[in-house]
């Protein structure tokens, strides 16, 4: 199976067998390669064509798109080879209480779906990217969740937005006041956006209990790794891939 992951800024895919695992932690990708989400029309027609030709070199017959850009989604699921969504309207292996589920983006039925794949059924799933959203599951009920700007989007915007600043890349920098404006610009966006992400999952768990916590996304390195966490985050679960786990584990259950 081709498994296709398209967030907002970059588009993940790569070709998983579901014989090889059952869950999330066992499942292991081929070939996974990572790509610019296009926002034109012929880049979308070179997505698919990428993506096309990829399957045929696997001898894939079978793909799950798990996307949150609409035209993105129509033109896979026409191009790619038995094609189907992975978000609110597959099998799911949970229950929810959203007041609008096809108003979710797919990628966080995805996070969901890899939370119950782990054995979770107490989970916050963190993803961080363009946007970060928070994920919520209760006794296997996915409850809702928050959505804010991720800190490289709230980065650009600042720098596009104030006259005399200029966009710049967040990046781990100490707390201590910075002697020029380039250097108070990216640790403010780095400091301002984990503490803020540390922050909203402390005031998440005080509110909603015991949650084991998973992050993933592009941006989740701002937090550090299992080696070097940022303080206090030891115990947190880290995984890169864990919407396109999600993704997978809804792509075989919408095939059985």
């Amino acid at each position: 199976m081709l498994v296709v992951d398209v967030g907002n800024t970059r588009t993940s895919a790569a070709v998983w067998s579901p014989a090889d695992a059952t869950g999330t932690d066992g499942i292991r990708f081929a070939e996974l390669v990572h790509l610019p989400t296009p926002r034109d029309g012929d880049g979308r027609a070179r997505l698919c064509d990428g993506l096309a030709a990829l399957a045929r070199r696997h001898d894939l017959r079978r793909a799950a798109v798990a996307s949150v850009v609409p035209e993105v989604t129509a033109v896979l699921l026409a191009g790619l080879p038995g094609a189907v969504a992975a978000d609110h309207a597959s099998p799911l292996p949970f229950a929810t209480a959203l007041a609008e589920p096809a108003a979710t983006g797919a990628d966080r039925f995805c996070d969901m779906a890899a939370a119950v794949g782990a054995g979770l059924r107490d989970a916050l799933v963190v993803d961080m990217g363009t946007a970060t959203t928070f994920n919520v599951l209760v006794g296997g009920v996915f409850v809702g969740g928050l959505i804010a700007p991720g800190a490289g989007l709230a980065a650009r915007a600042l720098g596009e937005r104030a006259s005399r600043l200029h966009p710049v890349v967040p990046a781990p920098a100490p707390a201590e006041a910075q002697p020029d404006t380039h250097g108070a610009l990216v640790a403010g966006c780095y400091l301002v956006g984990v503490h803020g992400v540390v922050g909203t999952i402390g005031a998440l768990l005080d509110r909603h209990g015991a949650l084991t916590v998973v992050l993933t996304g592009g941006q989740s390195g701002l937090l550090g790794d299992e080696a070097a966490p940022f303080p206090g985050t030891g115990r947190w679960r880290r995984d890169p891939l864990w919407t396109l786990k999600g993704a997978a584990l809804l792509g075989a259950a919408a095939g059985r």
